[in-house]
C-alpha cells in the first residue's frame, strides 16, 4: 500500500466526494477511482458507500482512517526532519482556529509566519470548539485554538485571557449603568449561539446558576451583533470578537469581571513535526506581543 493510497483515501473521506479530492491533488477522477479501488482490493473491504450525494466512510474506512492520517503526518515530519538537517525549512502546518481568532489573529500569524518560513504552506480551518478538539485528537490539524477547559488527552498552551462583554441595542441602559451583572441578564432576551460556538455563554450562565430566555441563535459575531443592533435582545460576546466589526452597538463589561481562557492545543508537542513546532513557537510569540500592546 503506497502512501499516495493514503493521501487519495484521506482527502475523499474529508472532500467527501471522488471529483474534489481529485482537484485537491491535481489528478484525473479516473486515477482517483482507481487507485481506491485497488487500495479497497488489498485490504479485502470497502472504504466508502457511494450515492448521489458523494461519499460517506463504511465502518472499515471510519476505523481505518486515525492510522492513515498518523501514517501521513509521520511522513510528513520525516520530510521536514531530513529537509532540516540540510538547512531547509518547509513542509505543511495545519491550524484549526474559532471565528474570532480567524479574524483577529490568523490573518497577521499567517502573514508573518510566511514572511519567516516562505517554503511552508499553511492550512487553516475554521469551526467550533469541538470541531477543533476533535480534528486534534483525530490528526487532522496540528495546532488548534480552543478554551479552558480543554478536551482530555491534549498538550496545551495558555495564551490570552479574553474578557467577555455583554452588548445591547443603542439607548439601553443597565441597573448600573456603565456595567452589566450576569444576574440581570435573565431580565432580558439573550441572543444565543450554537451549541458547539456558544460555549462561553453557557459556562458563564451555569456558573452563576442564570437562566435565560432567547429567541434568535446565531453562530458568527456579524450575525449577533446585527441581531442585537436592531433591538432582538442583548448578548454575551467575547472583546476578540467585537475586533475588526463596526456597529452603534453598546458594550459593557461585566461586574464581577468575566474572561475566556484561550489556549492553543495539540495532541503532543513533542511529536510535532519541525515546521508545526515552529508555527507553535510563532504564534505564541505574535499572541503576547499582541497582548502587550492592548494593555
Amino acid at each position: 500500500m503506497s502512501l499516495n493510497a493514503y493521501q487519495i483515501f484521506v482527502a475523499i473521506a474529508e472532500r467527501g466526494s471522488f471529483a474534489a479530492a481529485a482537484h485537491q491533488l491535481n489528478l484525473s477522477p479516473s486515477a482517483v477511482s482507481h487507485a481506491l479501488a485497488v487500495y479497497e482490493e488489498e485490504l479485502g473491504f470497502t472504504l466508502f458507500m457511494r450515492n448521489r450525494n458523494g461519499v460517506r466512510l463504511t465502518a472499515g474506512g471510519e476505523a481505518l482512517l486515525p492510522t492513515v492520517r498518523e501514517v501521513l503526518q509521520a511522513n510528513e515530519k520525516l520530510a521536514q526532519l531530513s529537509s532540516k538537517m540540510f538547512g531547509l525549512e518547509t513542509g505543511k502546518v495545519r491550524i484549526g482556529a474559532f471565528s474570532s481568532v480567524s479574524v483577529a489573529w490568523i490573518p497577521s500569524i499567517v502573514r508573518s509566519f510566511s514572511a519567516l518560513y516562505p517554503n511552508i504552506e499553511v492550512a487553516i480551518e475554521q469551526g467550533g470548539y469541538d470541531d477543533i478538539a476533535e480534528w486534534i485528537l483525530k490528526n487532522k490539524v496540528d495546532l488548534g485554538f480552543v478554551t479552558l477547559p480543554a478536551s482530555p488527552g491534549l498538550d496545551i498552551t495558555p495564551l490570552y485571557a479574553d474578557p467577555l462583554m455583554c452588548i445591547a441595542p443603542p439607548g439601553f441602559e443597565p441597573k448600573n449603568k456603565a456595567y452589566m451583572t450576569v444576574e440581570e441578564l435573565s431580565a432580558h432576551n439573550v441572543v444565543l449561539q450554537g451549541e458547539s460556538y456558544g460555549k462561553d455563554t453557557q459556562r458563564l450562565l451555569a456558573a452563576h446558576k442564570v437562566s435565560v430566555k432567547s429567541n434568535v441563535r446565531a453562530i458568527d459575531a456579524a450575525t449577533i451583533l446585527a441581531a442585537v443592533e436592531s433591538g432582538l435582545g442583548v448578548a454575551v460576546v467575547s472583546q476578540l470578537a467585537l475586533q475588526n466589526y463596526q456597529s452603534s452597538v453598546q458594550v459593557f463589561p461585566f461586574y464581577p469581571a468575566e474572561s475566556r481562557a484561550i489556549i492553543l492545543a495539540s495532541l503532543s508537542y513533542e511529536g510535532l513535526a519541525p515546521a508545526a513546532k515552529a508555527m507553535q513557537k510563532h504564534i505564541v510569540e505574535t499572541v503576547a506581543a499582541w497582548a502587550k500592546r492592548k494593555r
